[in-house]
């Protein structure tokens, strides 16, 4: 059996080490978001005034909910992705520090509408959500971008069309957030609930990423054929 090079096994190295510092930034954001969530104060200290107090609380609840699981859902993908890769360069490099910066920065936006999602100043704190899921998802398409097969930075034989596949849907992912963020100036809840539906889109896509993966990896050791894309 031939043994692996000095450079591939540097460059697995490498990979670990980035992915490694990915879940280290991604669980610190993750947890952080549980920072506003908060007692309620109460000046009648009633069992009454406390559930009332609890429910008035909401938007801070769905919000966390919110921000959470689309956190979650991201790492899976990029979880997915970076076990595709055999090096990293550069530009992965920068590519994956603008995403993660975009999720420690979800925390902002998600106190945001915690606080002033039931108040005029609603639609200013949903379009401001908005903007910063743009970005992240703006991000995500950097990312992907420095994983075009070309680039020589995926391990042999992941198929083109796996990267490609995803490479539209991220595109697509902006657009979609792009007019959420437009609705918003609308009516907040809209635009609110078309980023919530965005959950079935990526967790459909989280699923296929990591079902095409097993596939092609069962294939590469194997010696069988190109999976194809994930649609």
């Amino acid at each position: 059996m031939r043994e692996p090079s000095t450079g591939s096994v540097a460059g697995r190295s490498e990979t670990a080490r980035l992915e490694a510092f990915s879940d280290g930034v991604i669980a610190i954001a993750i947890t952080i978001l549980a920072l506003d969530l908060r007692v309620p104060q109460l000046e009648e200290f009633t069992s009454a005034k406390l559930v009332a107090a609890i429910l008035h609380e909401w938007p801070s609840y769905f919000a966390f909910v919110l921000s959470f699981t689309t956190i979650l859902i991201m790492w899976i993908n990029h979880h997915a992705r970076m076990a595709l890769v055999e090096r990293v360069d550069g530009l992965l490099m920068f590519g994956n520090g603008l995403l993660l910066m975009t999720i420690v920065a979800l925390s902002y936006p998600t106190a945001l509408v915690g606080q002033y999602l039931n108040t005029p100043a609603g639609k200013g704190a949903v379009v401001t959500y908005g903007l910063f899921v743009l970005g992240t998802s703006a991000a995500w398409n950097v990312f992907m971008l420095a994983l075009r097969p070309e680039r020589g930075l995926l391990k042999p034989g992941v198929p083109p069309e796996l990267i490609a596949s995803t490479r539209r849907h991220v595109a697509l992912g902006f657009v979609i957030y792009l007019v959420a963020t437009g609705l918003a100036f609308v009516n907040p809840y809209l635009g609110l609930g078309v980023i919530t539906a965005m959950w079935g889109f990526w967790s459909v896509i989280a699923y296929r990423a990591l079902n095409r993966h097993g596939r092609w990896s069962a294939d590469a050791s194997g010696g069988g054929s190109d999976v194809g894309s994930e649609e």
